[in-house]
């Protein structure tokens, strides 16, 4: 269950990511590829992550319950040492592994049978919807190939 103050933080943090993904400033990659697709076709995802000032991480997800889907959403700090989820100083000196820390971490149910407990829960379902297809575009470099698609049939028509 998500506090008020999360929610809050959250819809900032959404808002925000989404005015910066539209702006282009915000690059994302696809972070969790369903088991049936090939770990080079990230057209399969289900996660995206972009990184932030550094050592923050942001993340937005669908994640499916049954047959109803949650939107998730996270803000991690991690150790910049770390690569593929392992310590650089770890493996070399062989010392237990850091962990990442979650600063924010929110989830909702995209779309409840029973309508949204508040108006918060809605904004932020909202918003995390857009948020979570803004992310999807960019890292699948969707608008990229749209043009690419419109440009060829612009000199087919001709």
């Amino acid at each position: 269950m998500n506090s008020s103050i999360e929610i809050t933080e959250a819809v900032k943090l959404a808002d925000k990511l989404i005015a910066r993904t539209r702006e282009g400033k915000l690059a994302w990659e696809a972070s969790g590829v369903m088991l049936m697709a090939l770990p080079t076709d990230p057209s399969g995802a289900t996660a995206f992550t972009t990184t932030l000032e550094g050592n923050l991480k942001a993340k937005v997800s669908i994640v499916n319950l049954g047959q109803d889907e949650q939107l998730a959403f996270s803000l991690v700090e991690f150790d910049p040492r770390r690569i593929d989820g392992h310590d650089l100083i770890s493996i070399v000196h062989d010392e237990s592994l850091s962990s990442d820390k979650d600063v924010l971490s929110v989830s909702i149910e995209k779309d409840p049978s029973f309508g949204y407990d508040t108006v918060e829960d809605r904004h932020l379902a909202g918003l995390l919807t857009d948020l979570y297809r803004l992310a999807r575009r960019s890292a699948l470099k969707i608008d990229g190939s749209v043009e690419k698609a419109l440009s060829y049939l612009d000199r087919i028509a001709v």
